[in-house]
């Protein structure tokens, strides 16, 4: 899948290129509503034909590739697919991310049939039971899958084809995605124009895109093109598109592939493809991208490297102060000095300014998005899930208000379901962004809806202004026995608000003995690292961190007052995006 390939390529853009942008941007827009990721494709290719669209790496080297060859690659293998007999057939993504993994996707959801993106990170197990799941008859899947694909074709025979990026392989069932794109190069010279021509019916399946898993087993949501070209629309009636995005979270998930890839690609947003979790920090200083989303941890990783550096170069009293004079100064005065005064953290980022981070998949600890405002960056945070492909609300000033999820998209409505005295209830959401139903679950599907509205599982109120804020999971409330509801979500903000050494935290009801009967408990599940206490042994951490407990349980009302601790060995189990999988702890320390 070669491009143009270069050892340095920092995306650089003058005002004048930026001018003809954002006019050829406003000409799209004006076309009408996009109808579905064809269409999207379509207008962007027409529109930014030899612009760079996506820079991913090739043996370590930045490979940029044009409109035209993105959308000559997905012709090709569109039509190569319809070919082998794949029309209106259902086939899965196992990659990384890459250029040749958004070429996949499009190619399968833009006249093929249904894609089906898988979450890298799950065992070989659970993959083969969620590619059966979803009636997938083939994958397309790089070098580390192979063994797993290998075992599902061995238990399910009708399992067709495996289309391998980068090698051949010596299976026949193994295929090599530039033999399938060159075979469909020469079908379309011969004049086959079955997948250019192939019309998409708007409420068409585009995709099936499993739940996450944290709280329950994985389910399927079925999104139509409708339902994610509303959200892209959206979005880009709401947020200023930047000239380049960084892509760093998976792109099986719904936030990456649609608020960050669609919405790039549509307005020619260059996608800068991040290689590794531990390059992340040298891919933003050598692409300097103008934009990126992110999940909370990510936010933290960057913050922290921002002090830790400091600390490193003996600056961290001089940016303590520098932090609180720029403060005084925005408040009182409405002088923003941030420009001048972070100008060399800001060089760490991007040349013109720091990177737009847009926020989202888990709740976000107030003092670090309020921390990264300090320096200068935006940050937007709103909220969301798969299941309304994702967003549905969103705050615009996060950095300034952190704990708001900001108010409904247009044409997004949420409505709060029997609320209590303090207005808190269950969150219903209602738009065009929301899916049909779970696949194959119309159990599942039948339960989440009601009077035409999504019942998402989570609760929160709503202001006055529309303003939505979240409390936490339905699925994840404790209910203790005298009636009390606590949402563990608050109790674990307390705990790491409060004592800052604290790594993770899973507040959890248990059942502890105590005096001669089981009774109900709050119990912290936390992990500390050891690294903060090079001189202390296991129990005299977990001595200092009871201690701390009780100290914190004096601040509490006494029904929210933490009765037990357990301190982990290791970092908790968490999913592709980095999301404790709380069911987990649940299980395994609910009980003694």
């Amino acid at each position: 899948m070669k491009g143009t390939q270069r050892k340095d390529w920092t995306f650089r853009i003058t005002k004048r290129e930026m001018a003809e942008i954002t006019m050829i941007r406003r000409a799209i827009i004006a076309q009408g509503r996009v109808t579905d990721l064809k269409n999207l494709l379509l207008r962007a290719h027409r529109a930014f034909g030899e612009n760079v669209c996506v820079v991913d790496r090739e043996k370590g080297l930045p490979v940029a590739h044009t409109y035209l060859e993105f959308k000559e690659k997905i012709d090709a293998l569109g039509t190569a697919l319809i070919d082998m007999g794949y029309k209106g057939k259902h086939i899965a993504i196992l990659a990384a991310n890459s250029y040749d993994w958004l070429v996949a996707f499009f190619a399968v959801a833009c006249g093929v049939g249904v894609a089906v993106p898988l979450d890298k990170e799950l065992d070989d197990a659970t993959l083969s039971r969620l590619i059966s799941k979803a009636d997938c008859e083939a994958v397309f899947c790089t070098k580390p899958y192979f063994k797993t694909v290998k075992k599902h074709m061995e238990a399910v025979p009708e399992f067709r084809h495996a289309f391998t990026m980068y090698r051949d392989d010596e299976d026949e069932r193994f295929i090599n995605i530039d033999a399938l794109i060159e075979k469909g190069k020469a079908l379309l010279a011969a004049g086959n124009r079955e997948y250019i021509d192939a019309k998409i019916d708007p409420e068409q399946m585009m995709c099936i895109l499993f739940t996450s898993g944290t709280t329950g087993a994985n389910k399927g949501v079925m999104l139509s093109h409708r339902n994610l070209m509303a959200n892209v629309e959206k979005l880009i009636a709401t947020i200023p598109t930047e000239y380049s995005s960084f892509s760093v979270l998976p792109m099986n998930h719904v936030y990456e592939l649609c608020c960050n890839c669609f919405t790039a690609l549509y307005m020619n947003a260059v996608i800068y493809i991040n290689d590794s979790l531990k390059n992340i920090q040298k891919n933003l200083l050598e692409f300097k991208p103008e934009a990126m989303a992110v999940v909370p941890m990510v936010i933290e990783g960057l913050y922290a490297g921002i002090w830790a550096n400091a600390r490193k170069q003996g600056r961290e009293e001089i940016l303590k102060k520098l932090v609180a004079f720029s403060n005084k100064m925005r408040a009182e005065r409405g002088i923003d000095l941030r420009p001048v005064l972070f100008k060399t953290i800001q060089k760490n980022f991007c040349v013109r300014k720091f990177p737009t981070l847009s926020c989202g998949g888990a709740p976000s600890r107030a003092e670090y998005m309020t921390g990264m405002g300090d320096f200068g960056f935006r940050i937007y945070n709103g909220y969301g899930m798969t299941e309304s492909s994702p967003s549905h609300t969103l705050n615009m000033h996060a950095e300034y208000t952190p704990e708001s999820a900001g108010t409904p998209l247009p044409g997004s409505k949420v409505y709060i379901a029997d609320p209590d005295d303090d207005g808190i209830g269950e969150i219903w959401i209602q738009g065009d962004n929301v899916f049909s139903g779970y696949y194959k679950d119309p159990e599942a599907t039948a339960a989440s809806f009601e009077h035409g509205w999504f019942k998402t599982g989570d609760y929160g109120r709503l202001t006055a202004e529309n303003e939505l804020f979240v409390s936490g999971r339905k699925k994840n409330l404790i209910i203790l026995e005298n009636g009390e509801n606590i949402f563990p979500e608050d109790l674990e903000f307390q705990i790491m608000d409060n004592i800052g050494y604290v790594t993770e935290v899973v507040a959890i009801e248990a059942t502890r003995e105590i005096l001669g009967r089981e009774q109900k408990v709050i119990c912290a599940v936390t992990y500390i690292d050891p690294a903060q206490f090079p001189d202390k042994t296991k129990e005299e951490i977990e001595e200092t961190y009871r201690q701390d407990i009780s100290a914190l349980n004096k601040k509490l009302p006494s029904y929210k007052k933490i009765q037990d601790v357990v301190l982990v060995d290791k970092e908790m189990e968490k999913n592709s995006t980095r999301k404790i999988i709380r069911q987990k702890i649940i299980d395994r320390y609910s009980k003694k």
